[in-house]
Protein backbone atom coordinates (compact mmCIF):
# COMPACT_ATOMS: atom_id res chain seq x y z
CA UNK A 1 0.00 0.00 0.00
CA UNK A 2 1.37 3.41 -0.89
CA UNK A 3 1.44 5.76 1.86
CA UNK A 4 0.59 9.24 0.34
CA UNK A 5 0.54 12.92 2.25
CA UNK A 6 -2.66 14.44 3.65
CA UNK A 7 -2.34 16.99 0.77
CA UNK A 8 -1.59 14.51 -2.67
CA UNK A 9 -4.11 11.54 -1.21
CA UNK A 10 -6.01 10.33 -4.45
CA UNK A 11 -9.25 11.46 -4.22
CA UNK A 12 -11.91 8.84 -3.18
CA UNK A 13 -13.59 7.30 -6.04
CA UNK A 14 -17.70 7.27 -6.08
CA UNK A 15 -17.97 3.70 -5.93
CA UNK A 16 -16.71 3.18 -2.39
CA UNK A 17 -19.93 5.47 -1.45
CA UNK A 18 -21.99 2.68 -3.04
CA UNK A 19 -23.40 -0.17 -0.79
CA UNK A 20 -22.36 -3.25 -1.87
CA UNK A 21 -25.70 -5.22 -3.11
CA UNK A 22 -25.96 -1.69 -5.38
CA UNK A 23 -22.40 -2.58 -6.52
CA UNK A 24 -23.50 -6.02 -7.66
CA UNK A 25 -26.52 -4.67 -9.42
CA UNK A 26 -24.82 -2.15 -11.48
CA UNK A 27 -22.72 -5.09 -12.49
CA UNK A 28 -25.65 -6.76 -13.69
CA UNK A 29 -26.52 -3.51 -15.38
CA UNK A 30 -23.19 -3.27 -17.15
CA UNK A 31 -23.16 -6.45 -17.97
CA UNK A 32 -26.62 -6.27 -19.55
CA UNK A 33 -25.27 -3.42 -21.60
CA UNK A 34 -22.41 -5.36 -22.84
CA UNK A 35 -24.38 -8.06 -24.22
CA UNK A 36 -26.45 -5.63 -26.18
CA UNK A 37 -23.21 -4.56 -27.54
CA UNK A 38 -22.47 -1.20 -25.61
CA UNK A 39 -19.65 -0.56 -23.46
CA UNK A 40 -19.02 -3.07 -20.24
CA UNK A 41 -18.61 0.02 -18.11
CA UNK A 42 -21.69 2.04 -19.05
CA UNK A 43 -24.86 1.31 -17.70
CA UNK A 44 -28.40 0.65 -19.92
CA UNK A 45 -29.79 3.87 -18.23
CA UNK A 46 -26.81 6.10 -19.30
CA UNK A 47 -26.56 4.23 -22.87
CA UNK A 48 -30.19 5.43 -23.51
CA UNK A 49 -30.07 8.40 -22.18
CA UNK A 50 -26.99 9.47 -24.27
CA UNK A 51 -29.29 8.62 -27.52
CA UNK A 52 -32.57 9.59 -26.48
CA UNK A 53 -30.85 13.14 -27.03
CA UNK A 54 -28.86 12.87 -29.57
CA UNK A 55 -29.38 10.41 -31.59
CA UNK A 56 -31.48 11.15 -34.64
CA UNK A 57 -31.74 8.19 -37.03
CA UNK A 58 -33.79 5.62 -34.10
CA UNK A 59 -34.66 8.65 -31.70
CA UNK A 60 -37.71 7.33 -31.58
CA UNK A 61 -36.48 3.82 -30.26
CA UNK A 62 -34.27 5.42 -27.67
CA UNK A 63 -36.94 7.55 -26.45
CA UNK A 64 -39.46 5.03 -25.66
CA UNK A 65 -37.04 2.62 -23.66
CA UNK A 66 -36.01 5.88 -21.66
CA UNK A 67 -39.31 6.44 -20.81
CA UNK A 68 -39.84 2.81 -19.70
CA UNK A 69 -36.45 3.52 -17.84
CA UNK A 70 -37.42 6.39 -16.21
CA UNK A 71 -40.95 5.54 -15.21
CA UNK A 72 -39.23 1.86 -13.35
CA UNK A 73 -36.80 4.17 -11.31
CA UNK A 74 -39.48 7.51 -10.65
CA UNK A 75 -39.66 6.61 -6.85
CA UNK A 76 -35.64 6.65 -6.22
CA UNK A 77 -34.36 8.72 -9.16
CA UNK A 78 -37.04 10.95 -9.91
CA UNK A 79 -38.04 12.11 -13.66
CA UNK A 80 -34.80 12.10 -15.37
CA UNK A 81 -33.21 8.79 -14.22
CA UNK A 82 -31.72 7.83 -17.68
CA UNK A 83 -29.92 11.46 -18.70
CA UNK A 84 -28.71 11.73 -14.87
CA UNK A 85 -26.94 8.54 -15.68
CA UNK A 86 -25.71 9.98 -18.33
CA UNK A 87 -24.51 12.77 -17.18
CA UNK A 88 -22.55 10.78 -14.45
CA UNK A 89 -21.12 8.59 -17.07
CA UNK A 90 -20.87 11.03 -20.26
CA UNK A 91 -16.75 10.59 -20.18
CA UNK A 92 -17.60 7.02 -21.38
CA UNK A 93 -18.04 6.53 -25.22
CA UNK A 94 -20.76 4.57 -26.55
CA UNK A 95 -22.08 2.82 -29.48
CA UNK A 96 -25.73 2.78 -30.23
CA UNK A 97 -25.33 -0.95 -31.68
CA UNK A 98 -26.68 -2.87 -34.89
CA UNK A 99 -30.01 -3.56 -34.87
CA UNK A 100 -29.92 -7.03 -33.15
CA UNK A 101 -27.66 -5.06 -30.20
CA UNK A 102 -31.00 -2.60 -30.36
CA UNK A 103 -33.35 -5.73 -30.13
CA UNK A 104 -31.11 -7.62 -26.93
CA UNK A 105 -31.36 -4.28 -25.28
CA UNK A 106 -34.65 -3.90 -25.74
CA UNK A 107 -35.45 -7.22 -24.38
CA UNK A 108 -33.70 -6.44 -21.57
CA UNK A 109 -35.65 -3.23 -20.86
CA UNK A 110 -38.71 -4.83 -21.65
CA UNK A 111 -38.30 -8.13 -19.00
CA UNK A 112 -36.26 -6.09 -16.16
CA UNK A 113 -37.89 -2.89 -15.83
CA UNK A 114 -41.60 -3.92 -14.78
CA UNK A 115 -40.06 -5.93 -12.42
CA UNK A 116 -37.47 -2.61 -11.09
CA UNK A 117 -41.03 -0.96 -11.42
CA UNK A 118 -42.74 -3.13 -8.71
CA UNK A 119 -39.86 -3.55 -6.21
CA UNK A 120 -39.13 0.69 -6.13
CA UNK A 121 -42.63 1.35 -5.39
CA UNK A 122 -42.54 -1.51 -2.67
CA UNK A 123 -39.27 -0.10 -1.63
CA UNK A 124 -39.97 3.89 -1.06
CA UNK A 125 -43.50 2.91 1.11
CA UNK A 126 -41.26 0.57 3.51
CA UNK A 127 -37.89 2.78 3.48
CA UNK A 128 -39.47 6.14 3.16
CA UNK A 129 -35.55 7.48 2.61
CA UNK A 130 -35.48 5.97 -0.22
CA UNK A 131 -37.47 8.48 -2.12
CA UNK A 132 -36.69 10.81 -4.46
CA UNK A 133 -36.28 14.02 -3.30
CA UNK A 134 -36.15 16.88 -6.06
CA UNK A 135 -34.00 19.29 -3.41
CA UNK A 136 -31.15 16.90 -4.00
CA UNK A 137 -30.00 17.90 -7.49
CA UNK A 138 -30.79 21.13 -6.76
CA UNK A 139 -27.78 23.20 -8.30
CA UNK A 140 -26.46 26.02 -5.76
CA UNK A 141 -26.60 29.49 -8.41
CA UNK A 142 -23.48 31.14 -8.35
CA UNK A 143 -22.85 34.33 -7.83
CA UNK A 144 -21.06 36.49 -10.94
Amino acid sequence: MIAYPNHMRPARQKDNDLSWPLKILIGIDQLGNAIADGNPDVTISARVGEFARSEKRVQRFWRTLEFIINVAFLPVDGPDHCFNAFKRESDEVETQGNDIARAILCIFVLAFCPIIYVILRAAVIFIPEWRHKPEKYKTLAVEP
